[in-house]
């Protein structure tokens, strides 16, 4: 056996000189997997791009508004941990297309339901839609960022997952100009229409991403793993055979780099959903923008957001994921500051935006590379839940905090509550940093062996886990 494997890594390491670069396989899953992701974080953003509209005509306060796209941004998070344990035992790598479709169809068909007169004509009626398209998607999001992983190696996970997660800020930036082209078109009082459209677009991108999800490609990019070197984000066997996962969730939860993270991960997105619900109230109610205008202006930060993703995924694989979270966390402390002057001037208002962009997307790539770096192959399913467990409750927390500070600052029109709003937000980011920099550890790069903290590196990275992580770096 050990004759075997030796002969293997001697193969591997000539192979490098005449294997170059990435597997045309794995580019063509990325990007088929971000379109799919972007649609799915689109839906999740239609609420938050109509809200002035909706305010608007059911005259709800921001405490109510805030609790409203609180309650079904939370939602996310309801059924991703056991829709996750029974996608994991349905295959993984491009198996995991069987267990994805049934979830892509629910969030789909519920927001297109919410496109309906009849359904919305009720402000209950908008929220039972919306929590179900929301809780649905939250566990298709957890099987997207997990086949991602599972279609690139462990060396260039921090990388393909940024560039991966870029879906959101650049996807939702898109969608945002679509929607506000759309009311502008068609005026504000027709908010429905882009819950009505929205299905067009993924029944087109998931049924090529079907087609492309073949077990020949996926052998195809396991062997060119193989002959650079580099490390199989899934043994061959576990793509075909269900691996046990008994006892998986509460090892998981008993590691600080999975749990802690998962909690630091509610942090970022309460800042993200918080600032979501935040800019565009703020532009239309203080600034008096228009609500097509504020719609539009309040995307902008997502330009950066996506070249974010891209550039701290790539300097975690190299520096250290831990270390790009606590950078990450103190920039945006300071970004959510600076949000207090947006009303001076246009310029501010995308400087500002463009400054924070570079890292309010970020965590988002950190706190799931950290986390499937943390635990098994068999359990990464699992791991990639509870963070997006945590992400969820943090999206719901966002606009019920922010909506409840504005609200006591004197309501929609008063300035003083948002700017309190901003000063809470940038408080979190600064605990976020400190509980990365105390109770996390570094799984690879640089700072690695230069890491300390509270916890030992016992109990947040598996040894198995370890040994890969020494040998790839």
């Amino acid at each position: 056996m050990h004759n075997t494997d030796a002969v293997r890594d001697a193969n591997r390491t000539g192979a490098r000189k005449l294997i170059r670069g990435i597997s045309p396989y794995a580019w063509s899953s990325l990007l088929l997997l971000w379109l799919v992701y972007a649609l799915n974080a689109n839906s999740r953003q239609l609420i938050f791009y109509v809200l002035p509209p909706i305010t608007d005509e059911f005259h709800t306060s921001p405490a109510e508004m805030g609790l409203i796209t609180g309650a079904v941004t939370a939602a996310t998070g309801l059924i991703a941990i056991p829709a996750m344990l029974w996608a994991d035992r349905g295959g993984r790598g491009w198996k995991r297309k069987y267990r994805h479709l049934p979830l892509v169809i629910g969030y789909v068909l519920f927001t297109f339901l919410t496109g309906f007169d009849m359904l919305t004509i009720t402000l209950g009626g908008l929220l039972v839609l919306q929590l179900i398209s929301h809780a649905i998607a939250g566990a298709a999001e957890a099987v997207e960022v997990t086949s991602a992983a599972e279609w690139w190696s462990r060396e260039r996970r921090g990388f393909a997952l940024g560039l991966h997660h870029t879906g959101f800020p650049w996807g939702t930036l898109i969608g945002g100009f679509i929607v506000a082209g759309l009311l502008g078109a068609y005026g504000a009082s027709n908010w429905r229409l882009p819950f009505l459209l929205f299905p067009i677009p993924v029944i087109v991108v998931f049924a090529i991403y079907w087609r492309f999800a073949t077990k020949q490609r996926y052998s195809a990019v396991v062997d060119h793993l193989d002959a650079v070197g580099e490390t199989r984000p899934v043994d061959t066997e576990l793509t075909e055979h269900t691996a046990a996962n008994a006892g998986a969730l509460m090892q998981c939860l008993r590691n600080p780099n999975i749990s802690l993270v998962a909690v630091i991960g509610l942090f970022a997105t309460v800042g993200y959903i918080g600032l979501s619900f935040w800019l565009p109230q703020y532009l239309a109610f203080v600034a008096e923008y228009d609500f097509a205008r504020a719609a539009a202006f309040s995307v902008v930060f997502t330009v950066t957001g996506g070249l974010g993703m891209i550039a701290w995924g790539w300097i975690s694989d190299r520096l250290g994921r831990k270390l790009s979270m606590i950078i990450v966390f103190l920039w945006l402390a300071v970004g959510f500051c600076l949000f207090s002057n947006s009303s001076s001037s246009v310029g501010w208002l995308i400087g500002v935006q463009l400054f924070t962009g570079l890292a309010i997307n970020a965590p988002y790539t950190l706190v799931y590379a950290v986390a499937i770096d943390s635990t098994r192959p068999s359990a990464t399913g699992v791991a990639s839940s509870i963070v997006g467990g945590g992400l969820a409750i943090g999206g719901g927390a966002g606009p019920l905090l922010v909506g409840l500070l504005v609200d006591l600052g004197g309501g929609f029109t008063s300035v003083g509550g948002y700017h309190v709003a901003l000063y809470v937000l940038a408080a979190m980011m600064l605990l976020a940093a400190v509980l990365a920099a105390l109770f996390t550890r570094e799984t690879t790069g640089w700072f690695r062996s230069r890491d300390r903290a509270l916890v030992t590196a016992r109990s947040c990275i598996p040894s198995d886990q370890a040994a890969v992580a020494t040998s790839a770096h």
